[in-house]
């Protein structure tokens, strides 16, 4: 028996992803194959306990708005930047959007601000479900809609024209 092979998305070195446990807050993304982690762009990070459990705060920025959050830490992780410095970084988990796509998956904090993009998506959080085109951005918009959405769409304005025409008879 053969195993259909599933279809790859296809994704540009840089995408827009939007938070869907905040509203779809969108943040702009890059993808770095490079990266076995993700990382998240926050500001005014406090850890704090709770009831026995760690949990940190801290905000999201993006342009002029922002977004306070508080996420329980599932662990930590010693991460080494790109400038060779080694950090100790909470893990939280986090549901992220890309394009019709939603990803649960595990991603550090750290302040990105000398960054150009306040996400950095990584190998851990694609799985093996995505295609990298690096010589396009951007593939997915900011809201891109739904295929089988569009296709429902259109089913039912003919529906609905079969029905005007069926009254003028």
């Amino acid at each position: 028996m053969n195993k259909r092979k599933q279809s790859l998305i296809d994704i540009g070195w840089r995408e827009w992803i939007s938070l869907t446990e905040f509203n779809d807050f969108y943040l702009k993304a890059k993808i770095d194959t490079g990266a076995t982690m993700s990382a998240l762009h926050a500001t005014h990070i406090k850890e704090y306990d709770s009831k026995g459990s760690k949990y940190v705060k801290f905000r999201l920025h993006q342009s002029k708005t922002y977004k306070l959050i508080k996420k329980p830490i599932i662990g930590y992780k010693t991460i080494k930047s790109s400038f060779g410095k080694k950090q100790m970084r909470p893990l939280i988990n986090i549901s992220i959007k890309i394009g019709d796509c939603v990803i649960d998956t595990v991603i550090t904090l750290t302040r990105r601000s000398r960054m150009t993009y306040p996400v950095l998506i990584g190998r851990s959080s694609l799985g093996k479900n995505y295609r990298i085109n690096p010589k396009r951005s951007y593939l997915n918009g900011k809201n891109k809609p739904n295929s089988k959405w569009i296709l429902q769409f259109f089913q039912e304005i003919e529906i609905y024209t079969q029905q005007i025409d069926f009254i003028t008879l």
